[in-house]
């Protein structure tokens, strides 16, 4: 019996996804050298600032969280807003920041 065509290139599919890491000895060029610190403190008020965080970093998820606070309403609005205007916008800015790179400054309160 001759084994089936998608057989083949599934297996190999399997064996090379896990060996072909994004670990590297060239630590040189990475993106994440350009990160902030997560004790960074950002705004000019340093004891009303919130402390710079991973969600920060990424608009998928700062844009719908954004959209909720500034929203001055009951919390089905503002889970509404978060939801309907927050997500495409953090989608469309984290797509942004991949092409792009992340804005040189920084985000304020």
């Amino acid at each position: 019996m001759r084994p089936q065509r998608w057989i083949v290139p599934l297996l190999f599919m399997f064996v090379m996804a896990p060996l072909s890491g994004c670990n590297s000895a060239n630590k040189r060029g990475s993106l994440a050298m350009g990160e902030p610190g997560l004790d960074e403190v950002v705004g000019p008020n340093v004891a009303a600032a919130r402390p710079v965080t991973w969600v920060d970093r990424h608009p998928l998820f700062s844009k719908p969280r954004d959209f909720y606070e500034q929203t001055n309403s009951n919390v089905l609005v503002k889970g509404a807003a978060a939801t309907v205007i927050g997500i495409p916008v953090g989608v469309f800015g984290e797509a942004k920041q991949i092409v792009g790179g992340t804005p040189p400054e920084t985000r304020p309160y």
